[in-house]
């Protein structure tokens, strides 16, 4: 053998060893993941129970624990702030009424959305490329509606940032 073709099976061991190690580590993660995750739910129906936060008739946010699924429950948000980011979105949803003439979802329109900067989130005022919920026909509305609502707005987008 020459010491061009050691060095090839050398070069080709070592190629091959790392590769073995790399796959070895990609089943562990692998695996780990699934230990972490040992039900991947795919349907509402799959689950035993839920736990989390719901709007009661009185617009208030209320826990709910270790309950079936079934009908009557499917308004169970998983965490608190997405239960109140959604009474802040029906109330929001009444208020853009009245700021929504001159919008129509296939003209470009104006949206509000968050923008994180700084760990602080702020709002973004931007032409729109597609349907958005806080969207306006101009900015000057959109900057409008942000002044005159920016708690309920920021309740609204906090459950993106809790």
């Amino acid at each position: 053998m020459t010491p061009e073709e050691k060095l090839n099976i050398i070069n080709r061991l070592n190629a091959l060893e790392l590769l073995q190690k790399k796959n070895l580590e990609e089943v562990t993660a692998l695996k780990n993941y699934l230990k972490e995750n040992p039900l991947l739910v795919e349907d509402w129906s799959d689950l035993n129970s839920i736990s989390g936060y719901y709007i009661d008739s009185f617009s208030k946010v209320e826990i709910y624990h270790n309950r079936p699924t079934n009908e009557e429950n499917r308004n169970v948000f998983a965490t608190e702030s997405q239960a109140k980011a959604a009474l802040a979105k029906a109330q929001l949803s009444q208020l853009l009424q009245s700021f929504r003439s001159g919008w129509h979802k296939s003209l470009p329109n104006y949206v509000l959305l968050p923008e994180l900067i700084d760990g602080e989130v702020k709002p973004y005022i931007g032409q729109g490329v597609f349907p958005q919920f806080l969207a306006f026909r101009s900015r000057e509305k959109a900057v409008l509606f942000y002044a005159a609502h920016k708690k309920l707005i920021h309740e609204f987008w906090s459950e993106f940032f809790d």
